[in-house]
């Protein structure tokens, strides 16, 4: 009997067979690739939106006519019920370095303007223009260090007063 046709089948059947798990290992690498990069847009939308949320209660109080003593908590509150604490948090833990310190810088930004409102400033007070102009740029970095971690072109910062 001859061996030789045996073992070519063999060898064969085992090259083809390596070559099918490795296509499948390179597909599964791409779509968990393809599936970690869509958790991470989804975080960083919900940040963002999370910042414009929280930012938008501030404003609000800040407009209000609430007394001194009720805004310390109210303005923690606003931070709270907008989600920008979780939303952080799932930031720090998936997003990539560039993204999450981008990230962070607006979330102290954030804090910045929280607390120049718990102090008694309104939304027309000079210390409140400063903390809101420097939160708009930092959540403009956010955006687009985003951008450019999706592949998408970065844009021109626009005039600082478009933000509001």
């Amino acid at each position: 009997m001859d061996l030789l046709p045996l073992i070519a089948a063999t060898v064969g059947a085992v090259i083809a067979l390596s070559g099918t798990l490795l296509a499948d290992v390179r597909r599964d690498r791409q779509q968990r690739d393809r599936d970690n990069q869509q958790v991470r847009r989804e975080i960083y939308v919900a940040f963002a939106l999370a910042l414009n949320e929280a930012h938008d209660g501030l404003r609000q109080m800040g407009n209000s006519s609430a007394p001194a003593r009720e805004r310390p908590a109210a303005a923690s509150r606003v931070l709270t019920e907008a989600g920008v604490y979780g939303a952080r948090e799932r930031l720090l833990m998936i997003a990539t370095a560039q993204v999450a310190i981008a990230g962070e810088a607006a979330f102290l930004r954030l804090g910045e303007v929280r607390d120049v409102l718990r102090e008694g400033a309104t939304t027309r007070s000079d210390s409140y223009r400063a903390a809101y102009l420097q939160w708009a740029d930092a959540v403009w970095r956010f955006r687009m260090t985003v951008r450019s971690e999706l592949g998408q072109p970065v844009l021109a910062l626009p005039i600082q007063d478009q933000h509001e």
